[in-house]
């Protein structure tokens, strides 16, 4: 009976780590997501991502001010996709993924 607990216990923990990191992914999506209209009509990524889960701000933003009438939500490829809603993501969630995209952590 021992041998058949520690099995389950393994399973589990196994079953978590893959859970937590599937969770990780979606927010990494959802961050990757995060876009704005440039004059012209044009959308561009908030975010770039020199590594892997590493989010920093998009330099061609430079000097372009990111209102909320600006934010959109991009439609990007991932192999552990978020739910986005139709109509994309409220401002208030785009917000809150740009303040906590830098600080997010790979992995």
């Amino acid at each position: 009976m021992v041998g058949e607990a520690n099995l389950v216990s393994y399973d589990l923990r196994g079953e978590m780590n893959t859970a937590s990191a599937r969770r990780a992914e979606r927010v990494r999506h959802l961050v990757r997501s995060v876009g704005v209209e440039l004059d012209g009509g044009a959308r561009v990524s908030y975010f770039v991502e020199p590594a892997p889960g590493k989010f920093r701000r998009n330099p061609s933003l430079q000097g372009v001010q990111v209102s909320n009438d600006r934010l959109r939500t991009l439609t990007v490829p991932a192999q552990t996709a978020a739910k986005i809603p139709p109509g994309g993501l409220p401002v208030e969630v785009l917000r809150y993924l740009i303040e906590i995209g830098p600080n997010i952590e790979h992995g």
